[in-house]
């Protein structure tokens, strides 16, 4: 049980799934497209909170931070407060922006029309991929008649599409055997 606290094997994360405004096509199409945003704390958003939001393109995050620093340093300044607290405040606006910079991710998707559609846990990116893929996949499927090929109007490309479906089931039918939680 140390070990895998230590590890962190017995650590679940959830994540939220949104999906891009007007969505459509094959479910294939459909699942690339999807966004899995990590609920919980980002160390990468409270080591280096300005870069985060730049280099992730969050300009409001980056905006608020900006505002928040300077405002702050301003009170600080007008006080006469000693430099250590300046670093101090510094130090607790990264703390904030690491819990918050997921959730100004979501906030910008749903901002852009991006529909939260699902909310799924694992103990990882991948095995809550995989939990979600394994109960949204049939849930999507579309006219199966045109998919598969076998529509009057089947293509070349409609025959690579049953065909990469194909293997990603058969990928989700490996993966689901191999990590299936024993009871």
């Amino acid at each position: 049980m140390l070990q895998w606290l230590i590890i962190g094997m017995a650590r679940m994360a959830a994540f939220t799934v949104h999906e891009p405004p007007h969505s459509s096509g094959t479910p294939l199409q459909r699942a690339e497209s999807l966004v899995f945003v990590r609920d919980g704390f980002s160390w990468r958003a409270a080591l280096f909170s300005p870069f985060y939001f730049l280099v992730r393109g969050e300009w409001l995050g980056l905006a608020a931070y900006a505002g928040a620093a300077l405002v702050l340093a301003g009170i600080l300044a007008l006080t006469d407060a000693h430099a250590d607290w300046i670093a101090w405040i510094f130090v607790l606006l990264n703390v904030i922006a690491g819990f918050e910079a997921n959730e100004l991710k979501r906030w910008s998707l749903t901002r852009r029309g991006w529909q939260e559609i699902a909310t799924v846990s694992g103990r990882g990116r991948e095995e809550a991929e995989r939990r979600f893929f394994d109960a949204w996949l049939p849930t999507v499927s579309s006219d199966t008649s045109r998919v598969a090929g076998n529509g009057p109007w089947s293509s070349p490309a409609d025959d690579l599409t049953s065909r990469v479906e194909a293997s990603v089931q058969r990928l989700a039918a490996r993966l689901r055997s191999r990590f299936a939680v024993k009871t």
